[in-house]
């Protein structure tokens, strides 16, 4: 066999993604705050950068250290660590040093509730290390403060806690593991005849489970703290027209330092003409992609408006269904384009505050989900206590007043979404 070196010429199409292409995805992505955070640290990197609102400091400004510590709202505000905090403060305790690492990465795998999101078998593939060691280590992690924490369910969660409780949980524990969905339905007198046990002890093993947390994170969630959010974009109705306006004061404005772009002129030739013609490129390019970044949220939140006319004038049980596809096809976008856009940024409505994605879902007969819902509950709301609406009467009313051909299980689904019980627990005697 002839072996040698032949230099060949070969022509091929491929997608590169640059750093700046990557970085400019990232950008349309970015929330109102993180966006304003990456602008934050490009002007303090990036001398060629500006603030276009600049306003020159008062000379009777106090700059005194006593004075700024005495005005510190964080000498008034008691630190509370994060769950993450107050888990990896425990693993130094129950884990060894080579198993940190991988302790760490399982509680930054949980979700909003303190549950797992992830297989042991997929995070030990991610390690190359054995399944059985990450099962030994996730056990130690679900005997941690909040015990519980990093089940993969509430049923697991709950099975952890009467485990860890110094008393005869064995009745407890069995309605949990085999009667569950009994016990979430409050179906007392069926897990009572199936366990054959007397009503005390059943009872008492309930109010046991009672007591128990089915979301472990839920002492550190700040899902129901009050929070402040500045809308990207406004619509405002004038003369029968919505107009979508964008909000300028949710990003900083950015202009070119005219100092150091004078700077720039003057030095060509030199190691700083290098240096800052480098950092004008990346300001302008900066620039360029906020400018976009906005123009791309605007046409999505316009052709949205568009589409919910009937929502903006009349409320809730009037929004349409929609698909961010049928939005990207309408601008000529990727889907993935209108799913970046819309995460995490916010419209002012005459009918409220809302996320961008609150209007892209599901529905029947051009109605949403949301609104249907809307409707059962409008409906449930209106009913009478000794006669409340069974399914099968809702569903019949959404046929009749909005033509909503629904099954009989569609709508019991919609309403334990919404977390209403079904007619016989919501009868009251007369």
């Amino acid at each position: 066999m002839d072996l040698g070196f032949n230099l060949n010429l070969e022509q091929k199409q491929k997608l590169v993604m640059t750093p700046q292409l990557q970085m400019a995805i990232e950008i349309l992505q970015f929330s109102s705050q993180e966006m304003e955070e990456y602008i934050e640290e490009e002007l303090a990197e990036n001398p060629l950068l500006d603030r276009l609102d600049k306003q020159n400091y008062s000379s009777g400004i106090d700059y005194s250290v006593n004075s700024d510590k005495e005005n510190n709202y964080e000498n008034y505000v008691a630190y509370k660590p994060n769950l993450l905090e107050h888990l990896e403060r425990q693993l130094y305790q129950v884990l060894e040093e080579n198993e940190l690492e991988l302790g760490k990465f399982i509680i930054g795998s949980l979700d909003e509730h303190g549950f797992l999101t992830s297989s042991c078998r997929n995070i030990a593939k991610r390690f190359k290390s054995s399944v059985d060691k990450v099962e030994s280590i996730l056990r130690r992690i679900q005997y941690l403060d909040p015990v519980g924490i990093a089940a993969s369910n509430v049923r697991e969660a709950l099975l952890i806690q009467l485990d860890s409780l110094m008393l005869d949980t064995g009745l407890a524990e069995r309605i949990v593991r085999d009667y569950f969905d009994c016990l979430v339905e409050k179906e007392y007198s069926f897990i009572r005849k199936k366990l054959a046990a007397n009503e005390e002890r059943v009872m008492g093993a309930i109010n046991l489970i009672k007591t128990l947390n089915p979301h472990p994170a839920s002492a550190y969630n700040t899902a129901n703290e009050v929070k402040y959010i500045v809308p990207d974009l406004i619509v405002k109705e004038n003369r029968g027209e919505y107009l979508v306006i964008s909000n300028e004061k949710s990003i900083p404005s950015l202009m070119i330092n005219p100092y150091y772009h004078k700077m720039l002129k003057e030095n060509k030739g030199t190691d700083v003409y290098e240096y800052l013609l480098g950092k004008y490129r990346s300001a302008l390019w900066l620039m360029r992609s906020i400018e976009q970044r906005r123009f791309t949220i605007y046409r999505i939140a316009e052709a949205i408006v568009k589409e919910q006319r009937d929502f903006l004038n009349l409320g809730i049980k009037y929004l349409k269904s929609m698909t961010m596809q049928e939005v990207a096809d309408i601008l000529g976008m990727h889907e993935s384009t209108v799913s970046r856009a819309t995460t995490e940024k916010y419209l002012q409505t005459p009918q409220g505050l809302f996320e961008l994605k609150f209007f892209f879902n599901s529905g029947v007969n051009n109605l949403s989900s949301v609104s249907i819902k809307a409707l059962i509950a409008d409906y449930i709301e209106n009913e009478k206590p000794e006669f409340p609406l069974s399914d099968r009467e809702l569903t019949e009313l959404l046929k009749e007043n909005r033509a909503l051909d629904l099954s009989r299980r569609t709508v019991a689904k919609y309403r334990k979404e919404m977390g209403i019980p079904s007619s016989n627990k919501r009868r009251k005697p007369k």
